[in-house]
């Protein structure tokens, strides 16, 4: 497993931050929107994430975010949900963990309320064989744990 020795999220024009696992790449989908993945090639992870302003959408934004979660509960054996809220940061949030075959383990959307709102998605490259990527698994909910953590809204 990667080392974990973070910096901070080193993206600009986007309106969050955060800090990233210094052995992971960003790759920018679609800059314009702030859309990145955060690479993590050692062991074939990556977290995606979606920023989409609130723009009186913020029901839509939930609703759709919840429906892509619960779409993965076709092959998964079960699902965790957890309300996170770091209030001094304004950043509120519903975090998934999926048990069994599912193509996603973890997924998780954080927003202030008002004005932005971010999807992250853990995907592993490989079979989804929840025995042989526990380990894996488990490395990478932390990193997701600890994005969520530190995540901040910015103004850019």
């Amino acid at each position: 497993m990667p080392q974990k020795n973070y910096i901070p999220l080193p993206v600009q024009g986007c309106q969050f931050s955060s800090t990233l696992n210094s052995s992971a790449k960003i790759i920018y989908k679609d800059s314009a929107n702030c859309w990145i993945d955060i690479v993590y090639p050692t062991i074939l992870s990556t977290i995606q994430l979606t920023y989409k302003p609130v723009e009186d959408n913020l029901q839509e934004l939930f609703l759709d975010a919840q429906k892509l979660a619960y779409k993965h509960t076709v092959k998964a054996t079960g699902m965790r949900e957890q309300i996170f809220s770091y209030d001094s940061a304004r950043v509120f949030g519903m975090y998934y963990e999926m048990s069994g075959a599912s193509a996603t383990t973890t997924q998780f959307y954080a927003t202030d309320s008002s004005h932005h709102f971010l999807r992250g998605v853990l995907y592993h490259y490989s079979t989804p064989n929840p025995d042989s990527l526990a380990q894996v698994t488990s490395f990478m909910r932390g990193e997701m744990q600890e994005f969520i953590s530190n995540l901040y809204w910015t103004n850019e």
